[in-house]
């Protein structure tokens, strides 16, 4: 079967920002690349980031039917089965467009909106993936590097699987039943129903839901963005989405807390919902207890309305000010240069487990 290439020159948007021509990152071909995927030779943080998003107040709700979510969900299993002909199928019912990049020893398929709206997530999962990780962005383009940061995490550590979120998370007009209140779209209220971190009746969550289900030992990451400490310390906030100490320092979130601390500076700089040491740094209580993808992996009975007290030790909630996200927004092929990203890169390839040789 012939392979069609298709090429973008990027001096490219990334994720709302402008970029200069000559950063791209170089692709090495493979054997073969997915059958039956159309092949484009574009740095994949370049592709995802071009991918259109609903913006603030543009919807009148974000409400999708019961049918489109079960195909949807299938559609996201079947790219977790490398199932290209049954992916290929599903897309066209979703309205969804699929290609591959390769870059480095690996293929990377990506699936992204095609309806014009900007409604859909982008889903990237890589088909040589060494690292059991999941990273997901549930606020783009509304926190800026999140999305450029999923993307670089599951591509230079060679994890499974990205979800970047299509609509800003104030797109609709209209709100979610989930639990929790918010002041991000203007004033305090209840979350709007398109921001998919705290709606489970979303296309986003349909697709996380089939991830970590199908790889069910996988970390699971939310990244997200926050206003700058007051006081100038605090840069980012972890969380394993529970309510309640993690005494034993065994979930993941607390072992990336650890292995964060030699790359940040000062005390306090990196801090840790569930360690109790960090209590005497009197941070924001920024730890994603109404986040609906983390209570879903902590294994709570009903994500949209309750949090968990205990649960799985796979989810970790990352808040992180702009001093850490500004090299993935806005550099993102010189991320080796940065001491944060580096630093953050490293935390991760040690917390993340290696997927076990077949």
């Amino acid at each position: 079967m012939a392979i069609s290439l298709r090429f973008i020159c990027v001096g490219l948007f990334v994720f709302g920002t402008a970029l200069p021509i000559g950063l791209n990152a170089p692709a090495v071909a493979q054997t073969s690349a997915p059958v039956g995927i159309e092949v484009v030779e574009v740095p994949l943080v370049a592709w995802v980031a071009a991918r259109q998003h609903a913006l603030a107040n543009t919807l009148a709700d974000f409400a999708e039917t019961d049918d489109r979510l079960s195909t949807f969900g299938a559609f996201a299993d079947a790219l977790t089965m490398r199932d290209w002909a049954k992916v290929r199928q599903l897309a066209q019912a979703v309205s969804y467009e699929i290609v591959a990049i390769s870059e480095g020893d690996a293929w990377f398929v990506v699936a992204s909106d095609d309806s014009k709206t900007g409604r859909g997530p982008t889903l990237i999962v890589n088909a040589n993936a060494r690292k059991d990780l999941i990273a997901e962005a549930p606020h783009v383009p509304f926190e800026p590097g999140t999305g450029e940061q999923a993307v670089t995490l599951v591509r230079d550590l060679r994890g499974r699987a990205a979800i970047i979120s299509g609509a800003h998370r104030c797109a609709s007009r209209s709100f979610t039943t989930c639990d929790g209140r918010t002041a991000v779209c203007g004033s305090l209220e209840g979350y709007r129903d398109s921001d998919v971190g705290h709606n489970t009746a979303t296309m986003f969550n349909a697709a996380h839901v089939a991830f970590a289900e199908r790889w069910n030992q996988s970390i699971v990451v939310s990244l997200h963005g926050m206003k700058e400490d007051e006081a100038g310390r605090t840069q980012v906030i972890i969380s394993n989405g529970i309510r309640g100490e993690d005494k034993g320092e065994m979930t993941a979130a607390t072992k990336l807390r650890l292995a964060l601390t030699p790359g940040f500076s000062p005390p306090g700089a990196v801090v840790d919902c569930n360690y109790r040491p960090d209590d005497a740094f009197n941070y924001r209580k920024l730890c994603g207890y109404t986040n609906v993808q983390g209570r879903h992996v902590n294994g709570g009975a009903v994500a949209c309305r309750q949090s968990v007290d205990s649960g799985t030790g796979r989810f970790i909630h990352l808040e992180q000010d702009w001093h850490v996200l500004r090299p993935y927004a806005q550099n993102w092929a010189r991320l080796d240069d940065n001491e944060r990203a580096s630093a953050i890169t490293k935390a991760f390839a040690g917390v993340v487990p290696s997927i076990p040789a077949p």
